[in-house]
């Protein structure tokens, strides 16, 4: 899994690298809404087997934070971006674009699983 977020990170900071001075800032707020999501997926999925309490509404900022200090202690405090690029940096176009899409496609489905099991449940009742 760390592979994967290590690819989500420096593929968002070589987008934002060419447009700002400060892409591992970008990079790692990407990656902490992406990595938030997931586990908010993980806790709607676990919700249909094992019905608990909901954590509060503020409940996320506290998460997204620790996310975010994390991903900084890993990403921005110790980046060895000079690794990141070795592994990924001469990757073929072809798969550049497939894995772009497939990053964006996890992160629109990560937003939309919650959702779409909140409207139907509690819009529909279906489940």
């Amino acid at each position: 899994m760390t592979d994967l977020f290590d690819y989500i990170f420096f593929r968002v900071f070589k987008f934002y690298q060419k447009r700002d001075g400060t892409p591992q800032i970008y990079a790692s707020g990407v990656l902490s809404v992406i990595q938030f999501f997931i586990l908010l997926s993980g806790l709607a999925a676990i919700r249909l087997f094992i019905n608990f309490q909901s954590p509060q509404k503020y409940f996320v900022i506290p998460v997204i934070v620790i996310l975010l200090g994390i991903n900084w202690m890993r990403y921005e405090r110790n980046l060895d971006f000079e690794k990141l690029e070795e592994r990924w940096g001469n990757e073929e176009l072809d798969k550049r674009k497939v894995r772009g899409w497939l990053i964006v496609t996890l992160l629109i489905l990560s937003i939309l699983f919650p959702i779409l099991i909140g409207v139907l449940k509690y819009n529909f009742g279906v489940i």
